[in-house]
């Protein structure tokens, strides 16, 4: 079958739909390689899957600042050499690139040794990576309703995100029972993505006793470095813990599936997972995302019916929602309705299959060739 090259380091949310695609293709028979950042948590989440052989390339995000774009043109071009003398090694059929700052020196690389150029892009406005590299792709995915001007329609398809095959739901008591909570007390998840988020962190800490005497019990995941594990003293009468802090977890399944009520950031790869567990959710855009697209990403999910969106600098009202929201079966039996048709796409095995086409049509078109040729 294939060979992929598949740029996805950066973030969990640009690491994991990369691992999501690898899984399928290798269950295709493809042979797949990633390219990571070296950043600890694309390292820490990559070793769980030894299946798929992965190499780290140099990456900086893009800033205008002096030093900032001085280190992004450096690892820009680090990473571009990088990508070229694994091209040389591996010879993949298609490079296929996820966003992230990894991914543009990638796809260069790739178009310049010839190879197929995929990109998906998850948010609900495209990233400077994804506007830079889409003039070179022989294939673009994008959201239902997302568009890309400048690119012709034959190269885009519609896909939502792929998701890593664990990522299911669970039972929701035995989930909080492995979590070592009450597994019938309502439970309330906090998160910023895969590296947290101080503000919903520190809101959490400052208003976990509250939830605690409202009956609630308290999940944060805080981010690596920011806070380890803290809040576990605070136990109810069953001697159980009202909260738990915790640094770091890729075990997302039964974190969502143990919670009742979701708050988080609007990463296009985190929502992806609320709506696969079936979490009601409050989303709190991060404010500074590049082009804001974390806002728009929340605006289409409170649109589906999945979520409430709640601008950040309203965070003083999130516990009157939560208390409010928490506490009414019917509304949230509604968002769930909403979350089943948001995760209703089918988007690994639709890019498998559109991969394999694009590769297929590459051979056909090759052979074509040689044969008029010979003639």
């Amino acid at each position: 079958m294939g060979r992929a090259l598949i740029a996805c380091g950066g973030t969990g949310g640009h690491l994991s739909p990369g691992i999501a695609l690898a899984q399928e293709l290798i269950l295709r028979g493809w042979s797949c390689r990633l390219l990571i950042s070296s950043k600890k948590v694309d390292t820490r989440l990559i070793k769980k899957y030894t299946e798929i052989e992965y190499d780290s390339i140099p990456g900086s995000g893009l800033s205008f600042r002096p030093l900032g774009l001085f280190r992004f043109v450096r690892d820009f071009i680090k990473g571009y050499r990088s990508s070229l003398k694994l091209l040389e090694a591996y010879t993949p059929d298609v490079v296929i690139g996820f966003g992230g700052f990894i991914s543009a020196s990638s796809l260069l690389a790739g178009a310049r040794k010839g190879a197929k150029i995929a990109i998906h892009e998850a948010n609900r406005v495209p990233g400077r990576g994804t506007r830079l590299t889409s003039r070179i792709a022989d294939r673009i995915y994008l959201p239902e309703g997302v568009s890309l001007p400048g690119n012709r329609a034959d190269r885009v398809s519609f896909a939502g995100i792929p998701l890593r095959s664990e990522i299911q739901p669970l039972d929701k008591q035995a989930a909080r029972r492995s979590l070592g909570l009450n597994p019938f007390r309502k439970t309330l998840l906090v998160f910023g993505g895969s590296q947290g988020a101080r503000s919903l962190t520190e809101w959490s800490m400052n208003h976990a006793e509250r939830l605690g005497q409202n009956g609630l019990q308290l999940i944060c995941l805080a981010g690596l470095g920011f806070a380890s594990e803290r809040g576990a003293e605070a136990r109810g009468k069953d001697k159980l813990p009202i909260a738990r802090f915790i640094e770091f977890s890729d075990d997302m399944p039964t974190l969502l599936s143990a919670a009742d009520l979701v708050v988080s950031r609007a990463g296009a790869g985190s929502l992806a997972e609320i709506a696969r567990c079936g979490a009601p959710a409050i989303l709190i855009p991060y404010p500074f995302a590049a082009d804001d697209h974390q806002a728009r990403n929340a605006e289409w999910f409170e649109e589906q019916g999945g979520g409430i969106l709640l601008a950040d600098p309203d965070l003083e009202n999130l516990i009157g929602i939560i208390e409010d929201l928490i506490e009414d079966d019917l509304k949230l039996e509604t968002m769930r309705n909403g979350l089943l048709s948001i995760d209703a796409d089918n988007s690994r095995s639709g890019i498998a299959d559109s991969l394999e086409a694009l590769i297929s049509d590459s051979v056909s078109i090759e052979t074509n060739t040689a044969a008029g040729q010979r003639n």
